[in-house]
């Protein structure tokens, strides 16, 4: 008898659970069984005894032979994405053309009394929109606008900016002399400002290394129809290390509180020097001598001067034939003369 059928038939005779047939190695050896045990003469058929025995590892043995059901997985919750408030970006460039805007704004300087004897230590050329002024002087820049509702929503930025296209990206930064805490300059602060606000409310602000200073737009006071901000300036146009004698322009905007968007655009022209009125007088003779001169690019004016050279070209001709000297006269050659004998 196979070995394997031995164990079988020893493990039913020992009073084991013959369910431990259910894991016999196959068919031919159970069949072995019956024969052996004399099951096959009886009338109970082999299934139907063997169905309600239930080994006890069938339970075990299922679990790992068949797949246990999945779990449903529960889907990982997507982190909540962070808020991004876009914000407009900002022109590299900064605008130096004029715009009045729907609120028709403007800016001009108001020239103050002057004392007797003494002239104001500024001057304001209104054709070049052109400031003249002393360090550290208060100029009233005069402010004018019209359909604002409620001007606490709105504020005046003051940006010092270069003219010059080869310099406009430049931050305008004072030189270093006048940065020293012990300048009297700088009483207040705010030692890299080179415009100043005298106002309670100024607040002052660096942006891409862009020092500005902002007031808050206020209704004109009684009797006026403009609104007056006194600035003054901190460092001057020959400073060494500073504007260094390059042009500078202040860009006056008037724009949102909240969203800082520009609603109107002006600027001036600056030229901080210890001689305003030197200063002003010269560029006026200046500006003086260019208008009178003729400008060549008038179609007119381009024939009459080549009119004008052509003449001058033929009175010269005419001068240098007069004073030529005589042509010399050319010598002939002459057959020798023969003498006559007599």
């Amino acid at each position: 008898m196979p070995r394997n059928v031995q164990w079988v038939i020893s493990a039913m005779t020992s009073s084991l659970d013959s369910s431990l047939l259910l894991f016999s190695p196959d068919d031919e050896v159970l069949e072995q069984v019956k024969v052996d045990i004399g099951f096959q003469n009886l009338s109970q058929d082999w299934d139907s005894y063997m169905d309600p025995v239930e080994h006890p590892l069938k339970e075990h043995q299922l679990s790992e032979l068949e797949p246990a059901p999945a779990e449903a997985k529960e889907e990982p919750t997507p982190p909540a994405q962070k808020q991004v408030s876009v914000q407009p970006v900002a022109n590299s460039v900064p605008v130096l053309d004029g715009w009045p805007g729907v609120h028709q704004f403007q800016v001009t300087v108001r020239r103050r009394p002057e004392q007797a004897g003494r002239q104001l230590p500024y001057v304001y050329s209104a054709d070049g929109a052109k400031l003249y002024t002393d360090m550290m002087v208060a100029v009233p820049f005069s402010f004018t606008y019209s359909g604002v509702a409620d001007p606490s929503a709105l504020r005046i930025r003051a940006l010092p900016i270069y003219r010059e296209s080869h310099h406009i990206q430049t931050p305008v930064r004072r030189c270093a002399i006048h940065r020293e805490p012990q300048d009297p300059s700088n009483d207040t602060g705010h030692m890299m400002h080179v415009v100043r606000a005298d106002h309670h409310h100024a607040s002052y602000h660096v942006e891409q290394e862009r020092c500005s200073v902002t007031v808050p737009l206020e209704a004109p006071e009684p009797g006026t129809d403009h609104y007056q901000v006194l600035f003054k300036f901190a460092c001057m146009n020959t400073c060494v290390g500073g504007i260094n004698r390059r042009r500078l322009m202040l860009v006056l905007t008037l724009e949102e509180r909240a969203s800082g968007r520009t609603l109107g655009r002006q600027a001036v022209e600056v030229k901080v020097c210890r001689c305003p009125h030197r200063d002003w007088r010269a560029d006026e003779k200046r500006k003086g001598s260019e208008q009178a001169q003729p400008k060549a690019d008038d179609p007119a004016m381009y024939r009459y001067l080549v009119e004008a050279r052509e003449s001058l070209l033929r009175y010269r001709r005419s001068v240098l034939a007069e004073q030529a000297p005589p042509a010399p006269l050319s010598r002939q050659d002459t057959a020798p003369v023969k003498p006559e004998y007599r």
